[in-house]
């Protein structure tokens, strides 16, 4: 789409709306994004030119929301990796970096390229963050929330092994 994907929208400027089901402060979001992101029966009943807002409350079943419309995660074509527990699907949905295959890679290598080869893919124009990523925004630090939780539970792990180790 844009090389521009992982800049601030210009949608950042509008009203901020708060979540109807629980209260969180919401961030504008794009009709293409809610769109690209609906189901196809709900896009044609339900969906109009409205300022759409995103929730991104973990226990909130609502992401999308704007007016009296209510989108929830099992109102979309694909999972919502900030709305899920014990998820290991994609968070860069442009590129297919899944949280499994981001942990794999740091336990094989000791280190992930996930990060690298997104802004590279970015420089070059070919994400689509806005149409693809259920937050409509750059998945960069979704990713980098990953790669710390991954590193983290890694050490946390060698740890445990060590004291088994040390126990026995």
């Amino acid at each position: 789409m844009s090389s521009d994907c992982c800049a601030a929208s210009e949608t950042s400027q509008k009203k901020v709306i708060f979540c109807p089901r629980c209260g969180e402060k919401g961030k504008v979001i794009s009709l293409a994004t809610v769109g690209a992101m609906a189901k196809t029966k709900l896009q044609a009943a339900k969906l109009s030119a409205q300022d759409y807002q995103l929730c991104r409350n973990h226990d909130c079943p609502v992401v999308y929301y704007a007016g009296e419309l209510q989108l929830e995660k099992r109102d979309l074509r694909v999972p919502v990796n900030f709305k899920e527990r014990n998820y290991e699907g994609p968070v860069c949905y442009c590129f297919n970096h899944t949280v499994k295959s981001i942990r794999a890679e740091i336990q094989t290598k000791g280190h992930s390229t996930a990060q690298t080869m997104i802004t590279q893919e970015v420089k070059a124009g070919r994400c689509a963050c806005e149409v693809k990523n259920p937050a409509g925004s750059c998945c960069l630090g979704d990713v980098a929330r990953v790669l710390q939780a991954a590193v983290t539970e890694l050490k946390t792990n060698a740890r445990r092994e060590r004291r088994k180790i040390d126990e026995a």
